[in-house]
């Protein structure tokens, strides 16, 4: 959708903005086009005002929307340190879908498509589950990479400093065996 422009938009900025407060106060449209006319010389209709107050008081509720969101995704992050970012988008999706679908009135429901509701929440599943399966490709070509390189290093600290090598050994053993315990 193309934004629409206003004469309000081409204002320069110090005036546009004392206008947008004037729109989020308690000014009138009349009150706006009397200053803009008496400030920068543009003549306003209260009509186009009203036309821009639409947009910015829209503009703001996504704002607002997309901070509210924000700060749910930030405190479920928090309750749940081991998720990742795409994970609690995930779960933040997942509880507005059903928060939406536990609002809405029964001809609402009635009159919803199943199939797209099927849809949107399979779409959502497969995102989870491809993010899950990445995850455990990455987890395992780290374990290659790592046994790898271990190896590596192992066998040339066993040649080059086997004191090391047997003081490094016995460390991993003895914290082997206490993950086994513990």
């Amino acid at each position: 959708m193309k934004r629409k422009h206003s004469k309000i938009d081409a204002l320069p900025s110090d005036i546009k903005e004392a206008v947008e407060q004037m729109i989020l106060g308690d000014y009138t449209y009349r009150d706006v086009c009397n200053f803009v006319r008496d400030t920068a010389n543009v003549t306003l209709s209260e009509a186009a005002v009203c036309r821009y107050a639409q947009g910015l008081n829209a503009s703001i509720q996504d704002i607002r929307l997309a901070s509210e969101n924000m700060r749910a995704l930030t405190e479920e992050m928090q309750k749940f340190p081991q998720l990742d970012t795409t994970e609690g988008i995930a779960r933040l999706i997942a509880h507005k879908v059903l928060q939406a679908v536990r609002e809405m009135d029964d001809t609402s429901l009635k009159e919803s498509d199943p199939l797209k509701l099927i849809d949107k929440a399979t779409a959502l599943i497969r995102a989870v589950s491809l993010k899950n399966s990445t995850d455990i490709k990455t987890a395992n070509l780290k374990n290659v990479a790592f046994e790898s390189f271990k190896e590596e290093i192992f066998d040339a600290m066993s040649k080059e400093n086997p004191e090391l090598y047997r003081q490094l050994v016995q460390f991993i053993n003895s914290k082997a065996a206490q993950e086994q315990e513990g």
